[in-house]
């Protein structure tokens, strides 16, 4: 189903994948800045597929490439390239956003739809919608 994902500590649920239905989850190696400190599940954007990308922090930034982390990581001089999700299907629940509070995930639905990143919700097992 796709619940879990390996870390460096072992198995992990966190649920962010939404499960498969035929949208395969397709994996880009990234560039962030020096200083990025990602999550995983945060939202990223760059003006390019090869720009630097960096966590989405106002509904403007849903005209960039969007990708979502795959992994927490923190970067330094030497180490600036990550791992991201560039298509798939994530529980909306999960994704994070950057910086700004007020920012919900909805300007980006669409964009993301457009770019084979497909959201769902996370179901109880009854099938009922969590909030």
């Amino acid at each position: 189903m796709g619940n879990y994902f390996w870390s460096m500590s072992g198995i992990t649920r966190d649920e962010l994948s939404g499960g498969g239905d035929g949208i395969p989850q397709e994996t880009w190696n990234i560039n962030v800045g020096a200083s990025a400190v990602i999550e995983r599940g945060m939202l990223l954007g760059a003006s390019s597929p090869t720009a630097e990308f960096a966590p989405v922090t106002d509904a403007s930034d849903a005209s960039k490439v969007l990708v979502i982390a795959r992994e927490n990581f923190t970067a330094d001089e030497e180490h600036t390239v990550t791992q991201a999700f560039a298509s798939g299907k994530f529980n909306r629940e999960r994704i994070k956003l950057g910086g700004n509070s007020s920012l919900t995930l909805e300007p980006f639905v669409n964009e993301l739809r457009k770019q084979n990143i497909h959201l769902t919700h996370l179901e109880d097992k009854f099938g009922h919608e969590f909030d």
